[in-house]
């Protein structure tokens, strides 16, 4: 299998990905040490509702699920504010989900610089860095839906059997418990379970209902709580703000561009990704103008046991998933447009699908190209040649500005995220 050599072993890489888990952590610690940790309009209910639990008054409200109030409680019990926990949890959290991402991309990709590069990416991240900057639910609900979604990849893949079922039943049990948009990660696991074309049909449709049981279980426990309680399940929710679908798409599409260019004018950068669009719409329509090589690329697209694009669907269906189920719900239960706490958990399972797509993209031109890479005792050695084929200009042409695109929004990130740090400025702290 062909790797980068990078680092030499998996210690090294193990020690890189070590250290960028950690600036990530340290990084929220330092910025809420600065301006401290910030609430948001949910974040008192969920306090009173962990002072509540540690008090023995139990959990007062039905709006909003129970699982990060209890984990406050439980800490609060030690005699820690749940203003502080939230702090740390974020900051562990964001650590975590790093070392988890990096960790599956180095299994299932052949250039540890992707993984690496990926890992960075969620490293310095806008979304995450804010939003685990507040009290709320979302980094906690990142790492919950993550884990699901590592397991049972790991489950339908083959790598491990009872094990991975079972956690990730855990998982996305977890995930509405959380939020309650979580029970897309449900719907997710559903929808892998049944597209796994290599088992029987019986057994899949047998796997997805008692997968969908098993995990929907503590949901429908909570929810039949709240209707003796409240008399509904959510709770009532007559503020929602019932705005347009189109509204909602284009709040959304917003979200993406202040990821995408961190409040900053697009300048050249908006040009390469321009660029960048237009060659991989030449790229996908190419194979398309014989009927082989149309064959060819659907193949691909499926993926085998073999590929490492199977494994990365999962991630691209649950990012699919939740956005279709944001946009549709987010007008009906609640009175907010749509903000970057919204779209925060499609990031992640974003960036490990696009960092699996360069890896075999970048191995499709290496292996197209006629290029040859080698290290020997006598150092590295390159060759070219041409009876394997034209190198593909316009597909390393493609290469150079993904990386280009990716170092200058990580130089606009870094940037900011310094001079937010060094000057004090509580505006441009919610950067």
């Amino acid at each position: 299998m062909l790797r980068s050599s990078l680092f030499r072993g998996d210690s090294g890489f193990s020690i890189v990905l070590a250290f960028v888990a950690f600036l990530g952590a340290a990084h929220v610690l330092i910025r809420t040490a600065i301006y401290g940790i910030r609430t948001d309009t949910d974040t008192p209910s969920y306090i009173e509702s962990a002072e509540s639990l540690a008090e023995g008054g139990g959990y007062e409200w039905v709006l909003w699920p129970p699982l990060f109030s209890a984990v406050l409680a439980f800490f609060r019990l030690f005699g820690v504010e749940p203003a502080e926990t939230g702090r740390y949890l974020n900051a562990i959290s964001f650590g975590l989900i790093i070392l988890i991402a990096g960790q599956w991309l180095y299994r299932h990709v052949r250039f540890r610089l992707v993984a690496v590069g990926a890992s960075v990416a969620v490293m310095i991240s806008y979304p995450l860095a804010r939003i685990s900057s507040h009290v709320l639910t979302e980094t906690l609900f990142i790492l919950v839906t993550l884990l699901a979604l590592v397991q049972m990849e790991s489950f339908l893949s083959g790598r491990t059997a009872k094990t991975g079922f079972f956690l990730s039943i855990v998982f996305s049990a977890m995930a509405p418990l959380t939020r309650w948009i979580g029970v897309t990660v449900i719907f997710t696991g559903i929808f892998l379970i049944l597209t796994r074309r290599e088992t029987p049909a019986r057994v899949r449709w047998k796997r997805s209902v008692f997968y969908g049981a098993a995990s929907s279980l503590p949901l429908a426990l909570w929810l039949t709580r709240n209707r003796i309680v409240s008399d509904t399940l959510t709770g009532r929710r007559d503020w929602a703000s019932g705005q347009s679908y189109w509204d909602t798409l284009t709040q959304f599409g917003d979200i993406l561009y202040r990821w995408a260019f961190a409040r900053q004018e697009p300048g050249w950068l908006g040009i390469c990704l321009w660029a960048v669009a237009a060659l991989i719409v030449l790229e996908a329509v190419t194979p398309l103008t014989s009927r082989q090589t149309t064959v060819v690329a659907l193949q691909k697209i499926r993926g085998t046991d073999n590929s490492t694009v199977r494994p990365a669907f999962a991630f691209a269906a649950f990012a699919i998933v939740y956005s279709i189920a944001l946009i549709v719900v987010l007008p009906y239960g609640s009175a907010d447009e749509v903000v970057n706490r919204h779209v925060s958990p499609v990031y992640v399972p974003a960036v490990i699908a696009a960092a699996v797509w360069l890896d075999q993209f970048l191995l499709a031109v290496y292996q197209s190209s006629g290029v040859s890479v080698w290290k020997s005792s006598d150092g590295w050695g390159i060759h070219y040649d041409k009876a394997s084929g034209p190198m593909a200009v316009m597909k390393w042409l493609l290469i150079g500005l993904v990386f280009n695109i990716f170092l200058a929004n990580s130089i606009r990130n870094i940037v900011l995220y310094i001079d937010t740090i060094i000057t004090y400025d509580p505006i441009n702290y919610q950067f």
